[in-house]
């Protein structure tokens, strides 16, 4: 019996707390209910259902260049929200006409991520906000992996060496000091972080009841001999300047 696929197949059912986080930091700094919103690379949708029940009078916009999860989401929202599809590097949005940006684990997938947040900007209006979730590079597991002198790795690497045009997994992923530095160049001010660290749980199934133990009390041992910036993943809310 393996470990590894028990603990992957309780995950799917695990809650998905960057859609909680978003939407917290949405109530905090929407100064209204009836703004626009663009989701650049939305996929299927999944991040959108609680915004759009929480804010109905909002406009939904999601981007995706992936047709099969684009035709999905279509399908599943109707009239509720406006899909394109596209590439996030070019978008066909007007400049300064959005309030509002989502980047819910997407840039991580993007080699130009500089371009990508340089047309996040182009379409944001003055003063309009970006609301980012990203994996941690700075994580349990790669100091864990520094310990046996080993390579740090991505959460999702391209292990099995396919193409470009073929592989979906990550390209980038950031440290904290980083990835705000990063938009602080490209004109962005930082309103708020809730970083998202290890946590003991009791969802899901045994293994993953226990991986979840057992990365917490790794995460406390460690966390105070590393550098700040120290958890399981980025979410932040920024401001266009």
């Amino acid at each position: 019996m393996k470990i590894i696929p028990k603990i992957k197949s309780s995950l799917k059912g695990y809650e998905n707390i960057n859609k909680v986080i978003n939407l917290e930091l949405l109530n905090k700094y929407a100064e209204s209910d009836d703004f626009t919103l663009v989701d650049a690379g939305c996929g299927s949708g999944e991040n959108l259902m609680e915004i759009i029940l929480n804010y109905p009078k909002a406009k939904i916009i999601g981007i995706d260049n992936h047709k099969p999860d684009l035709n999905n989401a279509k399908k599943r929202f109707l009239d509720k929200a406006e899909f394109l599809h596209g590439d996030c590097l070019n978008m066909e949005i007007k400049s300064e006409t959005i309030d509002i940006v989502l980047s819910n684990q997407v840039i991580e997938h993007i080699t130009r991520y500089e371009k990508y947040l340089h047309e996040l900007k182009r379409i944001l209006k003055s003063n309009g906000i970006l609301i980012l979730s990203t994996p941690n590079f700075h994580n349990p597991k790669n100091i864990l992996l520094k310990l046996f002198f080993k390579k740090p790795i991505m959460r999702w690497e391209n292990n099995q060496d396919l193409p470009p045009e073929k592989y979906r997994g990550h390209v980038k992923e950031f440290f904290e000091e980083e990835l705000i530095t990063l938009f602080q160049k490209n004109n962005f001010k930082l309103l708020d972080s809730q970083p998202i660290t290890p946590k003991p749980s009791l969802k899901g199934n045994v293994p993953f009841i226990l991986y979840r133990f057992l990365e917490y009390l790794f995460y406390i041992i460690t966390k105070p001999f590393v550098s700040r910036g120290y958890g399981k993943n980025h979410n932040m809310i920024f401001k266009k300047v």
